[in-house]
């Protein structure tokens, strides 16, 4: 009896140490993307009529929601494996040959610089090629410059964690380091791969911020991201459409760290 009340009180003190947590979960994520749903099925904030997937039709029927979309799903699609090779090369480089620190600490300081401290650097350097078609190109080196830090981190930690038992195996069966690359240290690695995929993920929609100091809301249209979408919606006072954006940008997301994770349920039931 003595042991069942002090477990029940230990319950107890630790439902009220997450109480805070709680409390402020619903209360600043819950509530407000539930609210958000909500208003993507009214007619708008000050009406209330129910229209159902109507706000959604007509979001994919906007001009500049399209063009915002397809530059994302550009912008991600070529960007995020982009940063997740160079991330892995440049990691497996920095544990072959164990470079300064002072190498390391300059590929991993722009996670610590504020985006306003360089947009001077970011305009004189990448000034002219935003204004023109090529604009994409200057995106995804901000993103690369931005996110290869948190990826190194993590690969440079897998690299030197990794067992070099089945590596040590292959090099005796006389495998070349392409062989060794791909059948052995890659399936290592594949967790933290993983987990940067979703990282770079995240990451490249905080490139919006580097943008919009440089750009501002309207930018070449070959950089016209759904950040900005949903920026010059929420100006407008239209939360329909917004939470709509909002919700679109949500399942994308959704999509794609589901895809991540069936692939690593795949590889894991492989083995």
């Amino acid at each position: 009896m003595v042991k069942h009340n002090r477990r029940t009180q230990v319950k107890i003190k630790n439902y009220l140490y997450l109480m805070p947590s709680l409390i402020g979960f619903i209360g600043l994520f819950l509530y407000p993307f539930v609210m958000s749903f909500i208003y993507s099925l009214q007619y708008s904030r000050f009406n209330h009529s129910f229209v159902g997937l109507k706000n959604y039709v007509e979001l994919f029927q906007t001009e500049a929601f399209r063009l915002a979309l397809k530059n994302t799903s550009v912008f991600m699609g070529v960007g995020i494996p982009l940063v997740i090779v160079l991330s892995y090369i440049m990691a497996y480089a920095i544990h072959i040959y164990k470079p300064p620190t002072w190498v390391k600490v300059a590929l991993i300081l722009p996670i610590a610089i504020p985006s306003a401290t360089v947009v001077p650097f970011f305009r004189g350097v990448f000034g002219t090629l935003l204004d023109t078609q090529f604009a994409m190109v200057g995106v995804w080196l901000i993103y690369i410059w931005r996110s290869i830090g948190y990826n190194l981190i993590i690969y440079i930690a897998a690299f030197d964690l990794m067992d070099q038992g089945p590596i040590e195996a292959a090099m005796i069966d006389g495998a070349n380091t392409l062989l060794i690359h791909r059948h052995v240290i890659v399936p290592l690695t594949t967790a933290a791969t993983q987990f940067v995929a979703i990282l770079s993920v995240m990451n490249a929609f905080k490139v919006f911020k580097d943008v919009y100091i440089l750009e501002g809301n309207y930018p070449n249209q070959n950089i016209y991201m759904l950040q900005h979408f949903m920026n010059n919606t929420y100006r407008k006072i239209q939360y329909e459409r917004l939470s709509s954006a909002a919700f679109t940008l949500l399942l994308i997301i959704v999509m794609i760290i589901g895809l991540i994770y069936l692939r690593r349920v795949k590889l894991w039931r492989k083995k």
